[in-house]
């Protein structure tokens, strides 16, 4: 950390299932609040333990999002969508499709 240029610290914790959905959807859609968002979630441990599973899961997928091969994302942003969709029916959330 000292040798780094920059230092960022996390802005808009995800505090609800709520917001978490609204999260997935910004992300999916490409539309993030600000540029780190998504890091913010995936990067830093949530007190919920609710959130955090969820968080500690999407983590581990996280690198078919970026992945070079095409099979690799889509299967990452199937699993994401679904991941979302059960959670957005939890709290009342319409569905989503691909």
């Amino acid at each position: 950390m000292r040798s780094s240029e920059r230092l960022h610290a996390r802005e808009q914790p995800v505090g609800s299932l709520t917001e978490l959905v609204g999260l997935i959807d910004r992300f999916l859609d490409g539309t993030l609040r600000y540029p780190l968002e998504w890091d913010d979630f995936v990067s830093w441990t949530c007190e919920d333990p609710g959130i955090e599973a969820f968080r500690d899961r999407i983590a581990n997928l996280e690198p078919l999002f970026f992945s070079s091969v095409d099979d690799e994302r889509r299967m990452g942003m199937t699993r994401l969508l679904e991941e979302r969709n059960q959670t957005a029916a939890f709290v009342g959330r319409p569905r989503r499709t691909a």
